[in-house]
């Protein structure tokens, strides 16, 4: 019994350091590829709501004769110093219709109280980004390229919406965001052309 347990051996100091160091490694690159996975998978919202919002504002041209510009919603405005926390869409100050009821004609006259409901869109539970639309006026260039104004591809946070006119060829909805809290903030966008494109490819 005795020359059996003697004969028995353990691992060495070494070979435990070498598990230990090949653990450390398989964890040092899985680690980043996971949290980098993790944020694209929180940017599928952008990407479905704002492919929701242009079938919402194309139908809305098709009804009313006009693409109106949204104000931002809801009022979570991305942060460049803070990690941006999901939101509910209908929170207190709920985006009532902005009483767009009439067909465009001339100049288009309510444009600063539109909102998503107006062209029937509204979002599911609670979301990270901040969303809204912007017209593209006559003599813009044709088609409308999803990331086209310049500053969804910056780092700007004061993206606001809105505006609009019945002569108007076309629109630009956006959504930003900060998903992992640094110093850069993700922004979205999609046309009546383009479906949903990262502006700010590779930022979170």
């Amino acid at each position: 019994m005795f020359r059996q347990l003697k004969s028995q051996k353990g691992f060495t100091l070494i070979e435990l350091m070498i598990v230990v160091a090949i653990i450390g490694i398989l964890a040092a690159i899985a680690i980043p590829n996971f949290l980098q996975y993790q944020m694209k998978s929180r940017q599928a919202e952008a990407k479905t709501n704002l492919g929701a919002i242009r079938t919402s504002m194309t139908a809305f041209q098709a009804e009313r004769g006009c693409y109106i510009g949204i104000p931002v919603w809801p009022a979570n405005t991305p942060s460049t110093t803070a990690k941006s926390t999901p939101t509910p869409w209908s929170t207190a100050t709920t985006p009532v219709p902005g009483g767009v009821t009439t067909y465009c004609t001339a100049i288009y006259a309510a444009p600063a109280t539109a909102s998503f409901l107006d062209v029937g869109f509204v979002a599911t539970g609670s979301v990270l980004y901040q969303y809204g639309s912007v017209p593209v006026a006559t003599g813009g260039t044709v088609p409308v390229l999803a990331c086209a104004p310049a500053a969804f591809a910056t780092n700007s946070n004061a993206l606001a919406g809105g505006g609009g006119a019945a002569t108007d060829i076309g629109f630009n909805a956006f959504a930003q965001s900060n998903l992992d809290g640094d110093a850069t903030i993700s922004h979205w966008g999609a046309s009546q052309d383009n479906g949903s494109a990262d502006c700010t490819v590779g930022t979170f």
